[in-house]
Protein backbone atom coordinates (compact mmCIF):
# COMPACT_ATOMS: atom_id res chain seq x y z
CA UNK A 1 0.00 0.00 0.00
CA UNK A 2 1.64 3.48 -0.89
CA UNK A 3 -0.69 5.94 1.09
CA UNK A 4 -3.47 5.65 3.61
CA UNK A 5 -4.41 8.72 1.69
CA UNK A 6 -8.36 8.07 0.04
CA UNK A 7 -7.96 4.74 1.97
CA UNK A 8 -10.78 3.30 4.05
CA UNK A 9 -10.78 4.43 7.83
CA UNK A 10 -12.86 2.69 10.31
CA UNK A 11 -14.07 5.18 13.27
CA UNK A 12 -15.56 4.35 16.73
CA UNK A 13 -16.70 6.04 19.05
CA UNK A 14 -19.95 5.83 21.27
CA UNK A 15 -20.54 9.37 20.95
CA UNK A 16 -22.51 9.97 17.82
CA UNK A 17 -21.26 13.82 17.88
CA UNK A 18 -17.56 12.59 18.34
CA UNK A 19 -17.62 10.36 15.22
CA UNK A 20 -19.48 12.77 12.78
CA UNK A 21 -16.85 15.37 13.88
CA UNK A 22 -13.93 12.62 13.16
CA UNK A 23 -15.72 11.89 10.01
CA UNK A 24 -15.95 14.83 8.57
CA UNK A 25 -12.34 15.75 9.32
CA UNK A 26 -11.06 12.57 7.55
CA UNK A 27 -13.50 13.14 4.61
CA UNK A 28 -12.00 16.90 4.22
CA UNK A 29 -8.17 14.83 4.29
CA UNK A 30 -9.79 12.41 1.48
CA UNK A 31 -10.11 9.61 3.56
CA UNK A 32 -13.52 7.36 2.77
CA UNK A 33 -15.21 6.96 6.69
CA UNK A 34 -17.17 3.57 7.86
CA UNK A 35 -18.82 4.25 11.22
CA UNK A 36 -19.41 2.05 14.33
CA UNK A 37 -20.94 3.06 17.95
CA UNK A 38 -19.06 0.17 19.79
CA UNK A 39 -16.42 -2.50 19.28
CA UNK A 40 -18.81 -5.05 18.44
CA UNK A 41 -20.59 -2.85 15.37
CA UNK A 42 -16.59 -2.02 14.78
CA UNK A 43 -15.72 -5.85 14.38
CA UNK A 44 -18.75 -6.69 11.91
CA UNK A 45 -18.01 -3.81 9.36
CA UNK A 46 -14.37 -4.74 9.41
CA UNK A 47 -16.00 -8.47 8.33
CA UNK A 48 -17.60 -6.49 5.66
CA UNK A 49 -14.94 -4.14 4.33
CA UNK A 50 -11.92 -6.23 3.77
CA UNK A 51 -10.63 -2.76 2.31
CA UNK A 52 -10.57 -0.90 5.55
CA UNK A 53 -6.94 0.05 6.08
CA UNK A 54 -7.32 2.21 9.41
CA UNK A 55 -8.63 2.05 12.88
CA UNK A 56 -9.63 5.70 14.80
CA UNK A 57 -11.15 4.53 17.96
CA UNK A 58 -11.89 6.13 21.23
CA UNK A 59 -10.82 4.29 24.42
CA UNK A 60 -13.68 4.59 26.47
CA UNK A 61 -16.51 2.75 25.20
CA UNK A 62 -19.79 0.75 27.01
CA UNK A 63 -19.73 -3.20 25.82
CA UNK A 64 -17.38 -6.01 26.16
CA UNK A 65 -14.66 -4.36 24.94
CA UNK A 66 -13.18 -0.85 25.10
CA UNK A 67 -11.40 1.09 22.37
CA UNK A 68 -7.93 -0.61 23.57
CA UNK A 69 -9.76 -4.87 23.81
CA UNK A 70 -11.04 -3.19 20.12
CA UNK A 71 -7.25 -2.71 19.10
CA UNK A 72 -5.87 -5.14 20.25
CA UNK A 73 -8.87 -8.03 18.55
CA UNK A 74 -7.92 -5.61 15.37
CA UNK A 75 -4.20 -5.94 15.37
CA UNK A 76 -4.55 -10.28 15.74
CA UNK A 77 -7.21 -10.54 12.98
CA UNK A 78 -5.28 -7.89 10.79
CA UNK A 79 -2.10 -6.58 11.29
CA UNK A 80 -1.76 -4.40 8.32
CA UNK A 81 -4.09 -2.14 9.90
CA UNK A 82 -3.11 1.07 10.93
CA UNK A 83 -4.19 1.70 14.69
CA UNK A 84 -4.76 5.35 15.88
CA UNK A 85 -6.45 5.58 19.31
CA UNK A 86 -7.65 8.47 21.40
CA UNK A 87 -9.64 9.79 24.49
CA UNK A 88 -10.34 13.12 26.74
CA UNK A 89 -9.29 11.57 29.75
CA UNK A 90 -6.69 9.66 29.15
CA UNK A 91 -3.22 9.97 27.75
CA UNK A 92 -2.98 6.62 26.60
CA UNK A 93 0.32 5.37 28.45
CA UNK A 94 -1.93 3.29 31.16
CA UNK A 95 -3.10 0.76 28.40
CA UNK A 96 -1.41 -1.66 26.91
CA UNK A 97 -1.59 -0.45 23.20
CA UNK A 98 -0.31 -2.79 20.26
CA UNK A 99 3.27 -1.73 19.38
CA UNK A 100 1.46 -0.55 15.85
CA UNK A 101 -0.86 1.64 17.21
CA UNK A 102 -0.66 5.45 18.24
CA UNK A 103 -1.76 8.05 20.94
CA UNK A 104 -3.58 11.39 20.01
CA UNK A 105 -5.47 13.44 22.88
CA UNK A 106 -8.86 15.06 22.30
CA UNK A 107 -9.78 17.14 21.19
CA UNK A 108 -7.72 16.98 17.80
CA UNK A 109 -8.20 18.59 14.38
CA UNK A 110 -8.20 16.91 10.65
CA UNK A 111 -4.70 17.92 10.32
CA UNK A 112 -3.70 16.83 13.32
CA UNK A 113 -5.28 13.02 12.22
CA UNK A 114 -4.35 13.42 8.79
CA UNK A 115 -0.87 13.89 9.60
CA UNK A 116 -0.80 10.99 12.17
CA UNK A 117 -1.90 8.65 9.75
CA UNK A 118 0.21 9.93 6.98
CA UNK A 119 3.30 9.36 9.08
CA UNK A 120 2.25 5.74 10.68
CA UNK A 121 1.72 4.84 7.20
CA UNK A 122 5.59 5.62 5.96
CA UNK A 123 6.47 3.93 9.25
CA UNK A 124 4.66 0.64 7.80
Amino acid sequence: MNAISKSVILVVDDDPLVRVHSQFALEDAGYEVVEAGNAADALARLDERPDIAALFTDIRMPGTLDGVGLAKAIHARRPDISILVTSGVEDGSEHALPDTAHFVRKPYTGVQLSQLLDKMDGAA
